[in-house]
């Protein structure tokens, strides 16, 4: 009897909806279309979603990359425009790594760049280390600039600055030498021994321990025969200093000097003879007196002299006049012709301020030494 009741039931159901169906707005056709529309529209939003992740980003960002204005500028060379851009940028271009790419970028052109194009690169550079003073790949990137440029002493100069703040660096030592030394062997070869001198001592106060450059200046003083300053230079050496490869043939190139038979020009004065020396940086004029135990300069003289002299004591002398009390110097050295003495005690009469002062035997003694008359000069022969 339920299964009856059930079967009616069912085909009543049947019934109504296939009459609804039938129907004009029938409820039952809505509702199966906007199923089927909205099942539709979730595939194809699902299918758009895909294939977008699946596309390669290479346009995205193509076109992120022409739309930033400083990066495009760089782009088309104009420097300094790009910069003034990332200064006011708000983007990620406000980033110390942008400016960073754009200097690696533009280091791998110095060689090729042309005058016009590295003057760029400074006035690039410069204006970015006002705003960012001590970044070290900018500061080093100045610096070698001026090296492309050919202002390899300016260069010289930045790089000692940039290892002086920067002393972690170690290679920068190695690249301050090199640069030292072929600007010193260019003014070797030029035998412009005076400007060598000048901006080697400049150097040498900043790399005291640089052997190269000591060399070189060594050299040059040889060339003027300026050995007093040669020997200095070279006798504060270690010994293990003074072996190496570069200081050791100049050692014996000032040794042999030493040994060489030395004649001096002399100027007659009565029955005395003037020479010229070398005391503290300064040609005195000196008379040869034999009799004098000591070396002694006028008031005037002494007023001329100029770096390393330093007050000793007061002794008592005597002189033509009776015995006085006079100050006692010492400075680095006396040099007369290649000759030389280090250190050299000299004392000054205060009272004289006139004339030539006195060479006396504390300069003499050390050499085989005679007056040629005839031809005016003073022959200086090594001791054995």
């Amino acid at each position: 009897m339920r299964s009856i009741i059930n079967l009616i039931l069912l085909c009543s159901l049947s019934l109504n909806i296939y009459l609804d169906w039938q129907r004009p707005n029938s409820f039952l056709q809505k509702v199966f279309s906007d199923d089927v529309e909205t099942l539709l529209v979730t595939n194809t939003v699902a299918s758009y979603t895909t294939e977008t992740i699946e596309q390669p980003p290479t346009q995205s960002l193509l076109a992120q990359a022409q739309s930033n204005p400083a990066e495009q500028s760089f782009a088309d060379g104009d420097l300094m425009e790009a910069l003034a851009q990332w200064r006011t940028s708000t983007s990620h271009t406000q980033s110390i790594s942008t400016i960073h790419n754009w200097i690696n970028k533009l280091k791998n052109t110095l060689n090729s760049a042309t005058s016009t194009a590295l003057a760029e690169y400074l006035l690039f550079v410069q204006n970015y280390l006002a705003i960012v003073p001590n970044d070290f790949l900018a500061l080093q990137f100045e610096a070698e600039i001026f090296v492309a440029q050919g202002e390899r002493v300016e260069a010289i100069y930045r790089f000692i600055r940039l290892f002086q703040q920067y002393p972690e660096h170690e290679y920068l030592k190695k690249v301050i030498t090199e640069l030292i030394s072929i600007e010193l062997s260019e003014l070797l070869e030029q035998n412009n021994w005076h400007e060598l001198i000048e901006k080697g001592q400049l150097w040498l106060s900043e790399q005291p321990e640089n052997l190269v450059l000591i060399a070189h200046i060594a050299k040059a003083y040889l060339a003027l025969d300026n050995n007093l300053e040669a020997e200095l230079l070279l006798t504060q050496l270690s010994k293990q200093q003074q072996q190496h490869q570069l200081i050791a043939p100049l050692l014996a190139e000032l040794n042999s000097k030493h040994q060489q038979v030395e004649t001096i020009p002399l100027v007659r004065h009565g029955e005395h003879y003037i020479l010229q020396a070398k005391i503290a940086g300064q040609q005195i004029d000196l008379m040869i007196d034999t009799g004098a135990s000591t070396t002694a300069l006028t008031s005037a003289q002494f007023d001329l002299l100029g770096y390393g002299v330093s007050f000793l004591t007061s002794r008592r002398v005597s002189t033509a006049n009776g015995v006085v009390e006079i100050p006692f110097y010492q400075s680095a050295g006396i040099q007369i012709g290649s000759k030389q003495q280090t250190p050299f005690e000299f004392g000054v009469m205060t009272s004289s301020t006139q004339g030539p002062g006195l060479l006396g035997m504390n300069f003499l003694r050390h050499f085989k030494f005679e007056i040629d008359q005839q031809n005016a000069q003073l022959i200086l022969k090594p001791r054995q």
